[in-house]
């Protein structure tokens, strides 16, 4: 399945770690608010889901605007630039309190959105386009296998922290199940939150190194090659 080969080009493995650090950051979101709107706060499912219409609807604006954006200032600073203010947004939904703020959940889901709109397709832009044209069906399968792994360990990696956390703050609560403590599911959640913005730290850090003056790219060599 893994063409190991595709490793020994330097931006395509930077590439592929940004995206395993920014998809285990990412979707930590939804299945961190839903726990706290629904097991913490008691809302509906159909509530719960109004509430998350932002985190899909700036992205269908951004996207297009930010694919221009990469061709004209380049991938890499537009990937900085939307794990940032991921990571910023993470931060912010770890600060939510015993009572539903609409502005405190909604605000945060808005600029993940239209970071996404502006990161994403350039990730994408900037990872296969650092595989040589002859492997580009196994640089994007290597890419997508990432991207689906990733995604599953974030949701996982979600339940895993809340429930260390929760086990942990239950000697505090007289003893309560985790399903009757609304306190230790909202500071869980929060921390949670807080422990997946780290993962768009990392994807920043990744992203520098794409900033570097670098050789072309494998495509560009390649091309370059058969031309001569």
């Amino acid at each position: 399945m893994f063409h190991l080969g595709l490793f020994a080009y330097r931006e395509y493995s930077i590439g592929l770690g940004i995206t395993m650090s920014y998809c285990i950051g990412y979707f930590a979101v939804t299945i961190l608010l839903t726990l706290y709107m629904q097991a913490a706060l008691h809302l509906s499912p159909l509530e719960s889901g109004l509430l998350l219409i932002p985190l899909s609807v700036p992205q269908l604006f951004t996207a297009p605007l930010g694919g221009r954006l990469a061709d004209r200032i380049g991938p890499a600073r537009m990937i900085l630039l939307g794990s940032f203010f991921i990571g910023l947004a993470l931060l912010m939904l770890g600060q939510l309190g015993p009572e539903l703020s609409n502005i405190a959940v909604i605000v945060p889901l808005l600029i993940i959105s239209a970071a996404t709109g502006f990161s994403w397709p350039s990730l994408a832009k900037a990872v296969l386009s650092a595989a040589p044209q002859e492997q580009a069906g196994s640089a994007s399968g290597m890419f997508w296998t990432v991207y689906n792994m990733c995604r599953a360990i974030s949701q996982a990696l979600a339940l895993a922290v809340v429930q260390l956390v929760a086990n942990s703050d239950v000697p505090l609560v007289g003893g309560y199940e985790l399903a009757h403590s609304k306190e230790v599911l909202i500071r869980a959640t929060n921390l949670g939150f807080r422990f997946f913005a780290v993962f768009l730290a990392l994807a920043v850090v990744l992203g520098l190194f794409l900033l570097r003056p670098q050789h072309k790219t494998a495509r560009e060599q390649a091309n370059t090659y058969n031309n001569e």
